[in-house]
């Protein structure tokens, strides 16, 4: 039994790859408007293969970057919300709940909108980062988060309130700025219809960072969750550990935001499927949670493709109707 329990993780693991794989090519054959076959999916991922058909083409330009910025924001987002739930010990943590997401969404159709009277993709990114840490900020303020009586419900309910905030004076900035309107509102939904090659790297850097601070912080987070005295007494910096999770998780949100808009609920479900299958021990829930985020996003991608073919909906629509259901009975379970 001992060893099989040693061995249960490596196989969570093995088993996430190879549905990470299949997902990969699945997402790069159907339900496209143009006809693509398995021959032209092994030609575009076969290195050195010629371009010969239009299928290929559409592979390699569109549908590929298309699965990667899935496997790659969805990855990010997961690992973002098991740093929150480690940091604020509160399993229903993530950055949609806690108002980040909403926040940087604000932050983001300010700049984008041209209310601010600002241009550029680089003020975008950090126009959310700053919305994000902003909101996340008031609302580790009136949670209470900083302190050691916390109330978990009071963490979560001023994380809502903000995001319901943040969400109605995005719809302002959005009648405010009729000119822009539609294309704010298309980004609003979440979609991963339009990243292209170029929107890949500053996402992916920022997936590489969260990985390398995760597993950094393993250890200090398995010690935080015996408590915050418990942790202190360890020789854990607890404050440092939650400033340094703040600055991550702000700055994975505005990354992800910036590219495909708020995408709700990966956050909360992967680190809390995580859980289920590996346990408690952040030094497996980092690895796991990442590869659980990439599929769940990367599935909710191909159900948004198929749910009304010819047309689509957005990614974030898939993982809101999914997720909303899986917060409300884990919030009864703990709350």
């Amino acid at each position: 039994m001992h060893r099989l329990a040693k061995l249960a993780p490596i196989l969570v693991i093995g088993a996430s790859l190879f549905v990470l794989t299949a997902l990969f090519a699945v997402s790069l054959r159907i339900y496209s408007p143009i006809a693509i076959q398995w021959r032209d999916v092994w030609d575009a991922m076969r290195p050195g293969a010629e371009v010969t058909t239009i299928g290929t083409q559409v592979i390699q330009l569109v549908r590929v970057p298309r699965a990667i910025g899935a496997i790659v924001v969805g990855a990010a987002l997961a690992l973002c919300g098991l740093l929150m739930q480690g940091a604020t010990r509160n399993k229903l943590a993530s950055p949609a709940l806690l108002g980040v997401t909403s926040g940087a969404s604000l932050g983001l159709a300010l700049v984008s909108s041209g209310v601010l009277g600002v241009a550029g993709e680089t003020s975008s990114g950090v126009s959310a980062v700053i919305g994000g840490a902003l909101a996340w900020s008031l609302v580790f303020l009136l949670g209470s988060a900083w302190s050691i009586d916390g109330s978990k419900g009071r963490l979560i309910l001023a994380g809502m309130t903000m995001a319901a905030l943040c969400a109605g004076l995005t719809r302002l900035v959005v009648l405010l700025a009729e000119e822009r309107a539609l294309g704010v509102l298309n980004w609003l939904a979440g979609s991963l219809a339009n990243i292209r090659y170029d929107d890949l790297p500053v996402p992916s850097a920022v997936l590489l960072m969260s990985l390398a601070v995760g597993a950094l912080l393993a250890p200090k987070l398995n010690l935080i969750n015996l408590g915050d005295e418990t942790a202190q007494a360890l020789g854990v910096r607890v404050h440092f550990v939650r400033l340094v999770i703040f600055f991550v998780g702000c700055i994975i949100v505005g990354a992800t935001v910036a590219v495909t808009g708020p995408i709700a609920f990966i956050g909360l479900m992967a680190p809390n499927i995580s859980r289920v299958l590996v346990g408690s021990d952040y030094r497996l829930l980092v690895p796991v949670s990442a590869l659980l985020g990439a599929i769940l996003l990367l599935a909710s991608d191909i159900v948004a493709k198929g749910v009304a073919y010819p047309a689509e909906i957005a990614a974030g629509a898939v993982t809101a109707l999914v997720g909303a259901p899986f917060f409300l009975v884990l919030a009864r379970r703990l709350l």
